[in-house]
This record gives structure tokens, C-alpha cells and sequence, in this order.
């Protein structure tokens, strides 16, 4: 089988190589506006041959996969409908749901009951294809949401994909995607690029950063991420993130109360429900393993 891999990034480039690797696909035929970024995937394998438009990649594919940030999605879906074979299969990899979905049905036509989209829960701080992998989605999540018009044949055919490259398929509604995602993952990396620059402010930056031990690190290591595609993310799921953002808000000030009235015993009762939150998150994982 023939895949077309539309963007050649983190996400699409490890993908490609992993269902390479499992043997789903034989050979992918790879497009991305960035042309040094098509010829680094090309020297690493990932693709195996590199196209000069949508058209060129998509047509005679038997699966396409789009990568591309979620506001570019749209011109993609259209781009690439009138090339697709009849019995093609689609998806993308995209953070947010509804909006793309909806994308979809209005480009494809037809065409949408082959398509299946689902969002692996995978990456790294630094984007570029040139940081794929192929063991990227093992033992992680890859969340399928079916919707009204997508065939099961489509639906079942991605599925298993994923499944094949180590994920762990887990079903949502497009709306409860986004709305769960906005909560944790949209607003964490809006929360870590707003904790970087929140140093910047000072002019002395440089020197308070050369200070950043492990906590810093890690609360702002997403904050190396892609801009633009958390720029589209944010935009593409505003109203979620903006809920979530407003609940953020409320909790960081009663948070600040707490410390202005000096109030350690209900500080600490705070910190401690978190910790134990977060604490049980990893032997909620491990023990699944």
C-alpha cells in the first residue's frame, strides 16, 4: 500500500515511519511547503519520494495522511479532493476536532465517508521532521472520533493503523475532544509560552534564565514547541480554551489570595490535593502498562 503524507513535521514524519516500519505501508510519496524540510525527509527515509504539490502526492495513493497545522487543514482537504482515488482512505493528525472535521465534510464531498481522523497524544519539545521517530507513538493514546458520515470501514481501517504502530485507541466525541484537550494540552503550552515571556519582561533576562534549575525546565519545556502550530491550535479551539483559560484565571486567584493573606493551611491543602493528583496520574499509567 501507498501512503500520502501531507506535511512532513514531528508528528507526520514519525508517523510515516513507523507504519513503514510495521509494514502498513511500502511507500509514502510526501509533500510540504517547506522544501528543505521535504529533502530532510527524503534523506532520513521517511518519505520515498518527494512531490511538487498536494495533486502530485495524493494521487494514486491508496491512504492519505495530513499533518499540517490545523487552520491549514481546509485548503488541504480541498487541495487534495479531486486527486484522491475513489477508495482511498483519509485522515489527520490534528489537536482539535470539531472545526477540522467540519472542514472535511465541506472539501471531500462524497469522499468524507473514507475519511477517519485520529489524534495520537505524542510529540516533543522540538518540532522539525528531522526529530521524527518511529517509536514516537508506542504505549501512548490516539484518540478516534467518529462522526456522522464516516464509514466504518474508515473509522475500523485507522484504528487499526495505530493500533499496528503501539498506540492505544481510545474513542471521544469530536466535542468532548476538544473540550477535554483545551484543559490539557491547549492551555498548558499557552500557560508555558506565557511563563517565558513573563521573564522576558526583564531586562536582565538572560541572566535570570542562566538561573533556571529542573522546575523551570520543565514546566516551560513545551514552550520550545512549534509556534505556529499552537497559534492555530489556540485560534481553531478559541471557545474551549478560553472556558478553560477563565477557570485557570479563578483558581490562580484565589491562589494569590492565599498568599497575600498569608494563609499557609489552606495554601497547603491546595498543593497537597494537586500533588496527589498528579501523583496518582503516574501509577494510574504505570500500573497499566
Amino acid at each position: 500500500m501507498q501512503l500520502a503524507l501531507i506535511g512532513v513535521g514531528l508528528i507526520g514524519g514519525s508517523a510515516a515511519l513507523a507504519m513503514k516500519q510495521k509494514g502498513i505501508f511500502t511507500a509514502v510519496r510526501g509533500f510540504d511547503l517547506s522544501a528543505e524540510s521535504l529533502q530532510k525527509a527524503l534523506s532520513m527515509g521517511v518519505i520515498d519520494v518527494a512531490c511538487g504539490s498536494i495533486e502530485e502526492a495524493v494521487r494514486g495513493a491508496d491512504a492519505v495522511l495530513v499533518a499540517v497545522p490545523v487552520l491549514a487543514m481546509k485548503a488541504c482537504f480541498e487541495a487534495l479532493a479531486p486527486a484522491l482515488s475513489e477508495h482511498a482512505y483519509i485522515t489527520d493528525v490534528g489537536s482539535t476536532r470539531c472545526g477540522v472535521i467540519a472542514a472535511a465534510r465541506a472539501a471531500l464531498g462524497e469522499k468524507f465517508a473514507n475519511y477517519a481522523p485520529v489524534h495520537p497524544i505524542a510529540g516533543g519539545e522540538m518540532p522539525g521532521v528531522e526529530f521524527a521517530r518511529e517509536d514516537l507513538f508506542e504505549d501512548a493514546r490516539a484518540i478516534s472520533t467518529p462522526a456522522q458520515g464516516m464509514s466504518d470501514a474508515a473509522v475500523g481501517f485507522w484504528e487499526k493503523v495505530w493500533e499496528k504502530v503501539g498506540s492505544i485507541v481510545v474513542r471521544l466525541t469530536p466535542e468532548d475532544h476538544d473540550l477535554t484537550f483545551a484543559q490539557v494540552s491547549h492551555l498548558p503550552h499557552l500557560l508555558s509560552y506565557v511563563m517565558v515571556k513573563s521573564i522576558l519582561r526583564e531586562e536582565d533576562y538572560d541572566r535570570r534564565l542562566s538561573f533556571a534549575g529542573a522546575g523551570f525546565r520543565d514546566f516551560t519545556r513545551i514552550a520550545a514547541s512549534s509556534p505556529r502550530m499552537w497559534t492555530d491550535i489556540c485560534m481553531a479551539n478559541r471557545e474551549a480554551v478560553l472556558d478553560a483559560l477563565t477557570a485557570f484565571e479563578s483558581d490562580l486567584a484565589s491562589a494569590h489570595e492565599l498568599v497575600q493573606r498569608g494563609n499557609a493551611k489552606e495554601l497547603y491543602a491546595l498543593f497537597e490535593r494537586a500533588s496527589q493528583a498528579r501523583r496518582h496520574l503516574f501509577e494510574h499509567r504505570n500500573r497499566g502498562k
